[in-house]
């Protein structure tokens, strides 16, 4: 077949899709030999492909319909247009804003010739461009448009951004400049969430990413990289048949390649990855070979492959130079993972095997997550359709068949059901109850196991399970019967969780008062029991299933069916999974059921089965004829591969299935009935479920990618004993905590080798059989009380497994240092000659306190009949905030707000010192005032606006009011305050600073102060052990942590009237519940944040609710359902607010959200960068100060310019890069930095008294250093060990120069990892900087007495303090990537960048500042890019490169 000759933006789009060269190549230059393959590329398109060009088409289709009826559609004549006739299109249409269907451009290609022949390269040809949308915007300033593509996908994609790339590179050259700017911007077009066939597009799902952001990655593609490609020889051109190549016009072409050259691609599902990893390893040995005489070498890489697994020197040696390239290479190879010896048997790969021998292999691995056998096997066959408009499944049709193996069963249930995506859950549910009829009728109940083929049919049902629990009208009962049935874990909450909830919530509930029986019915409803009979009847069954759920055998039995399932049988085995464990199948690249069916299904093992393909079945739906019949067929095929799949493996050992089909059982909790806590009831438990699933299916396949560690030595700490190691591979990071308790989070094993093949991979692995729940809420060590439910462990996990914490990650030379302590009793011993395996288990002491408090809320609401302020605040937060609070006290508290900031005012005019801190600024006392006159106010406070400041002194004017006027306020009265955040840092912060407030209080003479003795203020460290409320003061306060609080009032039976939530963005709606549960029916809330601060961590995905953001942090929840129009409104965005009192200045019933404006902590220009993400800007109340500049300045002209000493290069550049920021802000001249593209040097307009002589004319706050980091020993891959020791070098450096010169100033470093931190500090005390050591004297790290303080930490623990300057680490060397979209956060880049007062220095790579174009498809990290890039385009910047052979490491 003849190449194009050119290429079109899809052509490109498929490309960055198959991640293909040759692809590239082919498309260009033609295949190989045109007459032999013309038969096989010219395959016409499949229904399915059809399928995903309708969905594309309808949708466009739709959007444009939608567009014209809006008035917001331009329809251009499709024959290529020039600049000069789409200037005359938009000319004459008068309307402002407005889209332009119907255009097509040829490229201008003279303009790219020209860039390409500048690089001395052979120009690349381009055809048509037509992009669906030109989106056209007029203003005073002129005429801007922005590229549009209409995609029917579910999220952007790397395919989507180079098309809109590449339709914005052509338009920018061929419209005129003079009359048209281009927004720096393109777009891509999705449609709703819930689908388009129901729901109208809307401009807020237009996926908007900032061009010059797609530019770094996609010039050096187009530019550099794509005609290299094409200049290759063909033999030099990479490629590699894999399962990505599905749909590929050349797919069929390669795969016969493949075999004939022998190819990797031979092996089934290997992925480019995968191949690259293979190929390497095949260079090393071919390298190593070069200096042996012995070396053969076979004609394919099949036959090299199998070479290498015999060549046992050339094995030992890869092995102790390239250790983690060849422990990856067995595991794809499916070779025992850290064999000494390889014996011929265990050389034997039965994936190359099958390749070589074009015959089935069987991999000697035992398997424990497929059943032997089963006496009921039910198969679901779902139908996913491509073209469906409907959002989060594409679930349109299904078949159930069920299979028993023993006539008893035979026509007890169902045969075959089937239906469209709304039967789906009914019918399983009718299925699962026949089932579970069944176990209560036989005394041997049937053993049952529900199966299907694909990964994606198993998520598509799960997915399916999830919306419809949490967003559906599906009847109750059906969805909990098949959650507890077929999600994996569901049962093990209930009987983990549920005695708990109902021994503990309950007792308390029976207790309080008199109980009629409609009660009693409505708790034994939710016990799942009988509710008939008189009350005594009833409460006697209450009281007898709660002694039952007590008792040790209660507790037993739960234990039993944990260890039931741990290590065992998914609910749902993924047929397709089971088969690539098991077997090694002779189809090269990939393989769907058609194919494993043809191979399987011998006419001797199933001669009447015929299996139908995804097309075939497709084809039959898309006709609009029933597609039933062969989803039946399907399912008869899938069933026979099971039984031929465990005839083969059983033939050659009867131990490789070592499960047996489990009786079906179905458990979940449902015990809230209020729609918003079942809700939140049913999310807290799926977060539990996922992390599980996640943990067990690693677990299951031995931890694959989980790091190993060669032990060194152990130490007595203060503590325990300290065990050292070194890390040979993996990421290991310690997690970031408010405190260093010890929490035992990791699972340690030996990772053993073995001499067998078959003894290798024999056992299931230890990590496998830990039973997480037992343990995940206890305190280790355990005591005489818990260490009973340690001993309810595998007897192989209490004797093989120990449970690590990690206490310290360091750099030690040019290896990763990890000191851990364990807790066990498993009887190996750590060597030097062993390595081990560390995993994370499942940690949680709040789990079941928050299903607790939800259970609880649920039953006040219902059976109680009182009004929960948790349930208000989430159904209407403004009806609540009009309730208790009548016109004429709101005025008067108001009144009383006013009052005392005219006081206070008064004072501070008077010049009497102390009451400055007690006037607050216009925003603030707005809010204030809100908080005096409202049930509910919402203090919404960007970096640095003073929201502890606001929060204290507001609660203070509370108090005052109330305490001067006790008759006259009779409502809301502050008796006992509840002050709450999740972490520490941030209750210290609001102590700190109430005790602050009351000593300026008690300092003015003239201030009657008598009522601040009617206020306690405490500090609950320890909520169990707090004492209890005396009484004795009018007023109390109690600040902790939302769990000691939780614990606290759980104690004592508080009830609270009045709690404030500070850092709020960090708190889940559902945890709130802990402490939201002690309010009174009358009370006040106060939620204080930041949106775009760091937020609740959510493992996985929900819905998006109409009603608003229930799933997240309750400051995005009342932020968004407390906008105008939001109640009931079906807009389902979760942007930024309407501040509505912070425009006006009035405080109204109305409104709940007030934003602080002025900023006490950021400069102007620091400001300016952080206020482009909150919809309001600040008021800066600071400025940079001159003495600043001036002392910087004092720093002497650089004499270590030649030194050879890499630490005193290092030390040269610090001392140039600061004494280059002084020059710049005091207009000096400099040649070390380079300018910023964006100036941030705009006039600001301040009242008079910001300015003095003390003020820097240019305020420079945004400071950028890119670090490289090289090696001559580590060319191509310098370690994420290395590049750390590197910058943390580089760190204490700039330290050391600010110290010596700002003795004064406070300085953070705020590390993303601890890794960083710990280098840092290493980099510190280790003293480097030799011509600066005595400054060491001077400074203190974290939080010293000292006035002069260095603070290193992760930004997690930074949050919500400040200092004059921040050194923010976010560089990556590129062997480490992957962690880009960690890194790439913007609420976590925010808070490290805010954290500054004077000056933000950023320290980053070109991996980050430049990544791939795949990185930006995820939306989050998309604007985390934006934000990082704004930042690196408003900063003065300088590169330096440190030479890590020379660091002395």
């Amino acid at each position: 077949m003849n190449g194009k000759g050119s290429f079109s933006a899809t052509d490109l789009a498929r490309y960055h899709h198959y991640n293909c060269d040759l692809f590239i190549y082919n498309t260009y230059n033609g295949v190989e030999n045109p007459r032999a393959h013309i038969d096989q590329v010219h395959d016409s398109p499949t229904m399915l492909d059809a399928a995903q060009f309708k969905r594309g088409n309808d949708w466009e289709a739709r959007l444009l319909t939608w567009l014209d009826e809006e008035n917001l559609l331009l329809t251009v004549p499709s024959h290529p247009l020039k600049g000069e006739d789409f200037v005359e299109n938009v000319l004459v249409d008068e309307r402002d804003h407005f889209f332009v269907s119907g255009i097509s451009i040829m490229p201008p290609q003279e303009h790219f010739d020209e860039m390409y022949r500048k690089a001395g390269l052979e120009p690349v040809k381009f055809g048509l461009a037509k992009p669906d949308l030109i989106e056209v915007v007029r203003s005073q300033d002129g005429v801007m448009w922005k590229v549009i593509d209409a995609k029917a996908s579910r999220a952007v994609k790397t395919s989507h951004h180079v098309q809109i790339y590449f339709y914005t590179l052509c338009l920018n050259h061929l419209l005129p400049q003079s009359f048209f700017r281009a927004s720096n911007a393109a777009a891509v077009w999705l449609p709703p969430e819930d689908g388009f066939d129901t729901n109208p597009p809307s401009l807020d799902d237009l996926k908007t990413v900032e061009t010059s952001l797609l530019s770094f990655p996609l010039d050096d593609f187009l530019f550099r990289r794509l005609p290299a490609i094409l200049s290759l020889p063909r033999k030099d051109v990479f490629w590699h048949y894999n399962p990505l190549c599905h749909g590929c016009t050349y797919s069929r072409d390669c795969q016969q390649k493949t075999i004939d050259q022998g190819e990797i691609g031979s092996i089934s599902n290997i992925s480019i990855p995968e191949a690259r990893l293979l190929r390497s390893l095949l260079q090393i040995w071919q390298e190593f070979a070069g200096i042996s005489t012995t070396h053969r070498r076979g004609e394919t890489d099949i036959e090299d492959l199998a070479l290498l697994l015999e060549d046992s020197k050339g094995m030992q040696r890869i092995s102790s130079s390239y250790p983690v390239t060849l422990r990856k290479a067995k595991r794809i190879l499916a070779l025992p993972p850290g064999a000494k010896k390889l014996s011929k048997s265990a050389a034997s790969s039965p994936l190359l095997q099958a390749a070589r021998t074009g015959k089935i292999q069987i991999i000697p691995r035992r398997n424990s997550t497929c059943p032997k056998s089963e006496d009921i096997a039910v198969v679901l066959s779902l139908l996913l359709d491509p073209s469906a408009p409907s959002g989060a499944s594409n679930i349109v049709s299904f078949s159930i068949s069920t299979f028993t193996s023993d006539s008893m069963f035979h026509g007890k249930i169902p045969r075959n059901i089937h239906g469209d995506r709304t039967d789906l859950i009914p019918s399983l549910a009718y299925i699962i109850d026949s089932i579970l009829l069944l176990t209560h009728t036989f005394q041997n109940p049937p053993r049952t196991q529900f199966y299907v083929f694909s990964s994606a049919e198993d998520s598509a049902l799960q997915t399916h399970f999830v919306d419809a629990a949490l967003n559906s009208s599906y009847p109750t009962r059906d969805i909990r019967v098949c959650i507890g049935a077929l999600s994996q874990g569901a049962a093990l909450l209930q009987t983990t969780f549920q005695p708990l909830l109902l021994s503990g919530v309950l007792l308390d509930f029976l207790t309080k008062g008199r109980r009629n029986k409609h009660d009693f019915q409505g708790i034994l409803e939710r016990m799942n029991m009988s509710i008939e009979g008189n009350i005594q009847e009833l409460k006697q069954r209450i009281q007898d299933e709660l002694q039952r759920l007590q008792k040790d055998d209660s507790r037993q039995a739960a234990q039993q069916q944990r260890q039931d399932e741990l290590g065992q049988l998914p609910r749902v085995v993924v047929l397709k999974r089971e088969i690539e464990k098991s077997l090694a199948l002779p189809i090269p690249g990939f393989w769907d059921l058609q194919e494993c069916a043809s191979v399987l299904l011998s006419p001797g093992i199933a001669p009447e089965t015929h299996c139908p393909s995804e097309e075939e079945i497709y084809s039959v739906f898309a006709r609009e004829n029933s597609p039933f019949t062969l989803l039946t067929k399907r399912n008869e095929a899938i069933y026979a591969v099971l039984v031929s799949l465990r005839q083969r493996v059983s033939g050659v050992n009867n131990y490789l299935l070592v499960n047996e089909a489990k009786v079906l059982t179905s458990t979940f909790m449902d015990i809230c009935r209020e729609e918003h806590l079942r809700k939140l009831f049913y999310m807290q438990q799926f977060e539990v479920l996922t992390r599980l699933s996640d943990l067990w299916r690693s677990r299951i396949d031995g931890c694959p990618e989980a790091p190993i560690l060669q032990y060194h030595s152990t130490r007595q700490g203060s503590k325990r004993l300290e065990h050292t190691f070194f890390l040979l591979s993996g990421d290991l990071d310690m997690v970031a905590s408010d405190n260093d308790k010890t929490f035992f989070d990791y699972l340690l094993v030996e990772d053993r080798d073995y001499d067998d093949t078959i003894q290798c991979d024999a056992h299931i692995p230890v990590e496998a059989l830990f039973d997480d729940l037992a343990v995940s809420n206890l305190v280790f060590p355990l005591n005489k009380y818990t260490k009973s439910r340690w001993q309810s462990q595998n007897l192989i996990v209490q004797k093989d497994l120990l449970l690590a914490d990690v206490r310290d990650i360091s750099v030690d030379g040019l290896r990763t240092r990890v000191t851990l302590q364990t807790w066990g009793e498993a009887t190996f011993k750590f060597s030097e000659e062993c390595t081990y395996r560390i995993s994370p288990r499942l940690v949680d002491f709040n789990i079941s306190k928050i299903l607790s408090a939800l259970f609880e809320l649920d039953l006040q609401h219902e059976l109680e009949g009182v009004s929960v302020p948790y349930i208000q605040i989430i159904r209407n937060p403004k009806l609540f905030n009009q309730e208790n609070v009548g016109p004429e006290a709101r005025k008067m508290l108001e009144k009383a707000g006013n009052e005392m900031q005219n006081l206070f005012r008064m004072l501070d005019g008077l010049d009497v010192e102390a009451a400055k801190p007690l006037v607050l600024k216009a925003s603030q006392n707005r809010a204030a005032k809100h908080i005096l006159s409202n049930r509910l106010s919402v203090i919404w406070g960007p970096p640095g606006t003073g929201k502890t400041h606001t929060i204290a002194l507001s609660l203070l004017r509370l108090f005052s009011v109330y305490a001067n006027a006790p008759n006259q306020f009779d409502v809301l009265s502050p008796r006992v305050v509840f002050v709450t955040a999740v972490t520490h840092a941030a209750i210290d912060a609001v102590l700190k600073k109430l005790t602050y407030l009351v000593e300026c209080y008690k300092s003015i003479d003239s201030l009657p102060t008598e009522w601040l003795d009617k206020v306690s203020i405490e500090h609950v460290t320890n909520g169990n052990d707090h004492a209890a409320p005396s009484g004795s003061s009018a007023f109390s306060l109690y600040a902790g942590t939302i769990f000691q609080l939780y614990n606290f009032s759980k104690r004592y039976s508080i009830l609270v009237d009045c709690i404030v939530i500070d850092e709020a963005g960090q708190l889940a709606l559902s945890s709130a519940a802990l402490v939201l549960r002690s309010l009174k029916p009358s009370s006040r809330i106060v939620i204080a944040g930041d949106s775009e601060q760091l937020s609740p961590i959510m493992v996985a995905k929900y819905p998006q609710l109409k009603t608003g953001p229930l799933f997240g942090s309750i400051l995005d929840s009342l932020m968004y359902v407390s906008r105008p129009g939001q109640v009931g409104s079906s807009d389902t965005r979760s942007s930024s607010p309407f501040p509505d009192d912070a425009s006006d200045g009035a405080s109204s019933s109305q409104s709940t959200i007030v934003q602080l404006t002025e900023n006490f902590r950021l400069n102007p220009d620091l400001g300016e960068f952080v206020s482009t993400i909150y919809s309001k800007a600040f008021r800066p109340q600071k400025v940079q100060a001159r003495r600043i500049a001036l002392a910087l300045s004092s720093i002497p002209q650089s004499k270590t310019s030649q030194a050879t000493s890499e630490y005193l290069k290092i030390l040269d550049f610090a001392q140039r890069f600061l004494l280059g920021l002084s020059h710049i802000m005091l207009k000096r001249p400099q040649r070390d930095l380079s300018p910023p593209l964006l100036s941030n040097l705009k006039e600001h307009t301040h009242s008079n008294d910001l300015y003095s002589s003390d003020v820097a004319p240019h305020p420079l706050s945004l400071a950028l250093i890119q670090l490289y980091t090289i090696s001559r020993k580590h060319r191509d891959n310098v370690g994420y060990e290395l590049h750390v020791k590197a910058e943390a070098a580089l760190t204490a450096a700039l330290i050391a120069v600010i110290q010596e010169y700002l003795p004064g100033e406070d300085i953070f470093v705020a590390t993303p990892h601890r890794i960083q931190r710990q280098a840092v500090r290493a980099a510190l005390l280790a003293q480097h900087f030799e011509t600066l050591s005595e400054l060491f004297d001077e400074m203190t790290l974290d939080g010293g007495k000292k006035k002069s303080t260095v603070t290193v930490d992760t930004i997690e623990r930074l949050q919500g303090s400040e200092a004059a300057f921040v050194i923010c680490l976010f560089s990556l060397p590129q062997s480490h990537i992957t962690d880009l979209q960690f890194l790439l956060e913007r609420r976590r880049l925010n808070v490290a960048i805010s954290r500054a007062k004077s000056m933000c220095i950023l320290m980053s790579s070109n991996e980050v500042l430049r990544p791939a174009v795949g990185v930006l498809t995820d939306g989050e990290t998309a604007k985390g890019y934006t934000f990082l890039r704004a930042f690196a385009d408003r900063a003065w910047s300088s590169n330096v490169s440190v030479d890590i052979d020379a660091l002395n490491l």
